[in-house]
């Protein structure tokens, strides 16, 4: 049952409460804008089409882990602001717990994009491996020339590892490998580059979502806390009230 806030709690248990609505919206805030950029990196036109066209489809995976966190982060902070303010147990002890359902999505996510979507983690070998075939088949298949053209160009990259991936199989140098204003050929390799280029997308949303569940720990902590004092509260009262109803005197 619902009790209102205003029973007689000391400053202390105040103070708790109020810690805990604070943190529930803040991290109401910050799972509103970690669902937003998992959005829009999923819908990005640029990224989403080399996504396709590599293949790369594990680097969406840790979004819609992510994704996931992030509505049940908004709805737990909805859930931990009212439990919170009128004092109810039920609201805070489900928050607590799913509290930490939550956490472990968020650093499984975090974690899944730093593995497969930053610079020198698994990655690059897949990217390594990708690219030497769509070199290699770029010869004798426009699709994948059509590819390695617009990766080279928008990335600013040449070869695999680096425009000597030409020279070894013993292909001319493409002009898309080329600067547009020096002429000059890109000296930086596509795992390189496309590593980089991915990495500062997937840097930000990991670390948004790392400092999330950071905050939510301490979140937690607070809302056991507070719990904890209704519940004793709660208990004091039942014991008052037993021994108020008990006869003072005998007639």
């Amino acid at each position: 049952m619902a009790k209102g806030s205003g029973r007689g709690m000391g400053l202390s248990e105040n103070c708790v409460m109020f810690s805990v609505v604070v943190l529930n919206v803040l991290c109401g805030l910050l799972g509103a804008l970690l669902f937003a950029l998992s959005i829009w990196m999923r819908v990005e036109n640029e990224v989403r089409e080399w996504v396709y066209e590599l293949g790369m489809y594990q680097y969406w995976n840790g979004l819609y882990i992510l994704m996931a966190a992030s509505l049940i982060i908004i709805f737990l902070s909805f859930c931990g602001c009212c439990g919170a303010l009128v004092s109810n147990v039920c609201l805070l002890g489900t928050s607590a717990i799913l509290t930490v359902v939550a956490i472990i999505l968020e650093l499984a996510g975090g974690i899944y994009i730093v593995v497969n979507g930053t610079e020198r983690s698994s990655l690059t070998p897949w990217l390594e491996s990708r690219f030497t075939r769509l070199l290699t088949d770029s010869i004798h298949n426009d699709k994948a020339n059509s590819i390695l053209r617009i990766i080279h160009e928008n990335v600013g990259c040449c070869g695999s590892i680096s425009y000597q991936d030409y020279d070894r199989s013993g292909m001319p140098v493409p002009d898309y490998c080329r600067d547009k204003i020096t002429g000059n050929v890109y000296q930086d390799g596509c795992v390189n580059r496309f590593s980089i280029f991915v990495e500062k997308r997937a840097g930000w949303i990991a670390g948004i979502a790392i400092f999330i569940g950071f905050l939510q720990l301490i979140l937690a902590g607070f809302t056991f806390c507070h719990w904890r004092n209704i519940r004793n509260e709660d208990d004091s009262t039942k014991r008052r009230t037993k021994y108020d109803g008990i006869p003072t005197h005998v007639q």
